[in-house]
C-alpha cells in the first residue's frame, strides 16, 4: 500500500498549532490566577515559565524566536492604544502630570545608576541599564486595569504616566547611543547622526502611519470592525516597517498613536476598544516573554538585580509621592500612582533588545540585571498595580455569580 497520503514522521509544530497551544494555555492560566484573585497577566507568565524547560527539551526555540512575530503584533497594539490615550491638553493644562513623569523617570535613573556604580559597573553600563528602568510596563497596566474595571484619577493618570517615561525611556536609549559609537572608537558624524536618524525617523514614521490611517479611513464605512482592522494592520505595518529601517519600534508605534489621536477634530478614524479585541494576542505576548526569560541571568547578575529592582521601586515612588499632590492629588492616591507604575516586561525587553543589537558587547553585562530585574517584577509588577488601583478605590468588585435556577416544581422552604 502506497502511505505516502499520511504525515511524515515525527510530526513537525506549525505556526498555527504554536499559536494555539499558547493561546489556550495562556488563557487557562489566567483563569487560574484569577480564581486565585491574583492578576490573569501572572498565570500568563507563570504559564510562559513552565514551558520554557518544555520548549528547551524539544528543541523548540528557533520556532518560539520566530514565532516573536505574535509579540510584535501585541507590543505594537499595545504601544499604539498608549499612544492614542496621550491627551496633550491635559498635560498643557496640569504641569503637575509631566513633572511627575519627569520626576519618577530621573529619579529611578538616578537611583538604580548609583547603585549599579556603587557595585562596579562602567558608567556606560549603568547608564544603559538605567534608561530600561526608567520604563514601565504599557501592558500589564492595561490588562490589569481591563480586568479590575479600573476608571478613576489614579487610573489615566498611570497610564498617561506609563506613555510618557516609555517615550522617556526610548530617547534616553538613543541618546546613549551616541556615547556607544564614542566608545568603540567610531567617527563623529556617526555618534552624532545615528541618533537623530532614530529620533526623527521612528517620528517621522509614525506621523506618516498616522496620515495613512485618516486618507484610508475616509473611504471605508464608519464601523468599527473595519477601523479595528485597518489599525491592526497598519500597526502590524508600522513594526515591520521601524524593523527594515533600524528605527525604534517604540518611538514610532507611539507616535503612531498619539498623532492619531489628534483625528479627533475631523473624526475619520473611529475610537475602537483595541484592548478586549486584541487580547488574544496580549496572552501571547506574556507567555512568549515569560518562556524566553532565562532564570541563569540571576546567576550572573547576582545583588545587582535586587539593586536594580529596589532602586527603581524606590526612584518611581519618590517621583511620584513629591510631585504629584501639587496637581492636587491626595497622598493616598499618589501611592497608589506609585504602585501602579511598578510592572516592568516586554517592553524593557525590547529596549534591551535595540541596545544589544546597536552593540552586542555593550548589552551584555546591563541585560543579565535587566533580564533578572524583569523575571522578579513580572510577578511582582502586577500584584503592585492591583493593589495600587484598589487602594485608591477605583477598581470594581468581582462580579457576584448568580444563584442556580431553582426547578419549577421544587417545594419552597
Amino acid at each position: 500500500m502506497d502511505a505516502r497520503f499520511l504525515p511524515t514522521l515525527p510530526l513537525q509544530l506549525s505556526y498555527p498549532l504554536l499559536f494555539g497551544i499558547l493561546l489556550v494555555a495562556g488563557m487557562l492560566g489566567g483563569e487560574v490566577a484569577r480564581r486565585v484573585r491574583l492578576p490573569r497577566v501572572i498565570g500568563y507568565v507563570l504559564v510562559g515559565f513552565a514551558i520554557a524547560p518544555v520548549a528547551a527539551a524539544m528543541n523548540l526555540g528557533p520556532l518560539l524566536d520566530q514565532a516573536r512575530i505574535f509579540v510584535d503584533v501585541g507590543l505594537g497594539l499595545v504601544l499604539f492604544d498608549l499612544g492614542r490615550r496621550m491627551d496633550v491638553s491635559w498635560l498643557r493644562r496640569d504641569w503637575t502630570l509631566p513633572a511627575a513623569s519627569l520626576a519618577e523617570s530621573l529619579l529611578a535613573f538616578a537611583f538604580v545608576f548609583a547603585a549599579l556604580s556603587w557595585l562596579g559597573f562602567a558608567p556606560l553600563m549603568a547608564g544603559l541599564a538605567s534608561a530600561v528602568a526608567m520604563a514601565t510596563s504599557p501592558a500589564v497596566v492595561l490588562l490589569v486595569a481591563q480586568d479590575t474595571r479600573a476608571e478613576g484619577q489614579v487610573t489615566e493618570r498611570a497610564l498617561t504616566l506609563v506613555a510618557l517615561n516609555s517615550l522617556l525611556a526610548s530617547v534616553v536609549v538613543i541618546m546613549l547611543t551616541a556615547s556607544v559609537h564614542y566608545e568603540v572608537r567610531l567617527d563623529l558624524e556617526t555618534a552624532v547622526l545615528h541618533p537623530l536618524y532614530l529620533f526623527v525617523g521612528s517620528l517621522l514614521l509614525g506621523a506618516a502611519m498616522a496620515t495613512l490611517a485618516r486618507l484610508i479611513a475616509r473611504q471605508v464605512e464608519r464601523l468599527p470592525e473595519l477601523h479595528f482592522t485597518l489599525v491592526a494592520g497598519l500597526v502590524l505595518a508600522a513594526v515591520g516597517l521601524a524593523q527594515m529601517g533600524r528605527l525604534s519600534v517604540i518611538l514610532a508605534l507611539l507616535a503612531f498613536g498619539l498623532f492619531a489621536r489628534g483625528d479627533r477634530n475631523h473624526h475619520d478614524l473611529v475610537n475602537v476598544d483595541l484592548g478586549r479585541t486584541s487580547r488574544l494576542f496580549y496572552i501571547v505576548l506574556f507567555v512568549i516573554t515569560g518562556a524566553s526569560l532565562p532564570f541563569s541571568s540571576f546567576a550572573t547578575a547576582g545583588w545587582a538585580a535586587a539593586a536594580f529592582v529596589g532602586a527603581r521601586a524606590a526612584g518611581k515612588f519618590l517621583g511620584v509621592v513629591a510631585v504629584a499632590p501639587l496637581g492636587g492629588v491626595r497622598w493616598r492616591q499618589s501611592v497608589a500612582l506609585g504602585a501602579a507604575l511598578l510592572p516592568m516586561s516586554t517592553l524593557a525587553l525590547l529596549l534591551v533588545h535595540d541596545i544589544s543589537r546597536l552593540h552586542p558587547a555593550f548589552g551584555q553585562e546591563a541585560t543579565a540585571v535587566v533580564f533578572a530585574g524583569v523575571i522578579v517584577m513580572e510577578i511582582l509588577g502586577p500584584l503592585a498595580t492591583q493593589w495600587g488601583l484598589a487602594f485608591a478605590g477605583e477598581t470594581a468588585p468581582p462580579p457576584s455569580r448568580p444563584a442556580a435556577a431553582r426547578p419549577a416544581d421544587a417545594p419552597k422552604t
